[in-house]
């Protein structure tokens, strides 16, 4: 729709306009009055044009007219003057017409501000339907991704509610199966208990009734005698605070020992301990530093007693022992490390590495004992054996300072076991519950030693080969 601007500007003045009064504007604008006055008309007479004098002939020239007065005009009556306004009220008329003045420029001004704004809003109508369109547009995508990404939060719930309930029932199945096995695991453990409470209950039962019987399958020798001095004129007496300490040195065997010696020194520190080995070829390195360690902690005094045959591991713990016994033909056999060490160069390396660390912290103590350096005892080893492998008997041993006393005879006050063959109870008896029989392709019989540990070596002594490591 096309506007006409100028009928606009018209009727927007009107008001202006017509504030004024008649004798208000001819007061304001005197020149009017004046013009509307009527003047006597005065006749014009033509001049002639001026023309030079030299181009019309003398003789041609027309005579000159005589003189005529111009006609006088009539007189003008002068209109009445109003009488002369107090300057107060000319000066309020003259503030009134300048505020009209400047009203009427006003509203000019906002008629073409207007109109400027009605062509600048018909000039940007277009793009602001564009933008308009444009927003409408991106409002929809933005809702459909709205709504789209809502669908995948939605799923995704979906599929974490899912999983949650499922690993909460595998959870659930398996705490159910755990404690199905748990409680079957605990029946067995009271069954297996109950069964042994019965044997030990018929087993107590049965030795008291051999006791009060008097069954001879059982040597008591009354009292235990125990002694601060255990030696006595050549006769040493053994109370049953003893260890039996029989056949390779072992993990289960370290913890036999270790477990009796903590048990002796928790009922007494007053009286020795007695670890009694009648044969023992040697054996794990670990294990044998850990009954030394346990002899060295030990509040009671304790001492190795000797019977037959110690080597290897087990002739360090003797020679180390505070103090040691035994008899003028008991053997103690010291040699040094050996291993069934196998693997690349780089395996055996590390494995003569670890010999030679373990057998500087064995032997070197046992050296500072008899005042050789390693080298030197190394050396005497291969010099009375080729083979390294140096026996003595108790004699002596004990002039080379590996044990401290040899005796002639060997008392045992406690409880002993049975002979063979025998039924019947006995007293702290060792039985090595690691150690296998086995039958070779050749038919002979040997033992199946543990695995050893990481680190770990072999210190024995074993010829006939009987103890074989898996």
């Amino acid at each position: 729709m096309k506007i006409n601007y100028t009928v606009l500007l018209t009727f927007a003045l009107m008001p202006f306009v017509a504030t004024a009064s008649p004798a208000q504007e001819a007061q304001a604008n005197p020149t009017v009055a004046e013009t509307q006055t009527e003047s006597v008309p005065v006749e014009k007479t033509e001049t002639p044009v001026n023309v030079p004098e030299k181009a019309i002939p003398a003789e041609a020239a027309p005579e000159k007219p005589a003189a005529t007065m111009p006609a006088q005009k009539p007189a003008v009556v002068p209109a009445p003057q109003p009488p002369p306004e107090d300057p107060a009220v000319a000066a309020k008329k003259a503030a009134q017409k300048e505020i009209q003045r400047l009203q009427v420029e006003k509203a000019k001004i906002e008629i073409q501000m207007s109109l400027a704004q009605s062509k600048l809003r018909q000039r940007l109508a277009p793009e602001a339907d564009a933008r308009a369109r444009i927003e409408v547009a991106a409002a929809l995508r933005n809702a459909k991704l709205a709504m789209e990404f809502a669908d995948a939060e939605e799923a995704k719930r979906t599929i974490d509610a899912t999983l949650a309930r499922d690993s909460a029932r595998d959870n659930l199945a398996m705490l159910e199966r755990n404690a199905t096995l748990k409680e079957a695991e605990l029946d067995s453990r009271i069954e297996r208990l109950t069964q042994e409470l019965a044997v030990n209950k018929y087993n107590l039962e049965l030795t008291r009734a051999r006791l009060r019987e008097g069954d001879r399958s059982i040597a008591a020798a009354g009292t235990p005698k125990y002694l601060k001095n255990p030696l006595e004129a050549g006769t040493l007496y053994i109370s049953d605070r003893r260890i039996e300490f029989n056949g390779p040195v072992t993990e289960s065997l370290a913890e036999f020992v270790v477990d009796r010696l903590n048990f002796f020194n928790n009922k007494s520190t007053e009286y020795p301990i007695f670890i009694v080995i009648d044969n023992s070829p040697g054996g794990s390195a670990f294990a044998g530093y850990q009954i030394l360690k346990a002899i060295d902690s030990s509040k009671a005094p304790v001492c190795v007693v000797l019977k037959t045959f110690c080597a290897s591991m087990a002739a360090i713990i003797t020679t180390l022992a505070p103090e040691s016994y035994c008899y003028e033909s008991s053997i103690i056999l010291h040699h040094q490390a050996s291993s069934s060490a196998a693997g690349n160069v780089r395996e055996l390396t590390e494995q003569i590495a670890d010999m030679k660390y373990w057998t500087g912290r064995l032997f070197a103590p046992v050296c500072k004992k008899l005042g050789l350096t390693e080298e030197e005892f190394v050396k005497e080893m291969y010099a009375h054996y080729s083979t390294g492998d140096w026996s003595i008997f108790g004699t002596e041993a004990v002039q080379r300072k590996w044990i401290n006393h040899v005796v002639d005879k060997m008392v045992e006050t406690g409880i002993v076991r049975n002979a063979p063959g025998q039924s019947g109870a006995t007293g702290f008896v060792f039985e090595h519950k690691d150690l296998q029989q086995k039958t070779d392709e050749r038919g002979n019989v040997y033992f199946e030693l543990p695995p050893l540990k990481q680190g770990d070596e072999w210190l024995m002594f074993d010829p006939e080969n009987r103890y074989r490591a898996r």
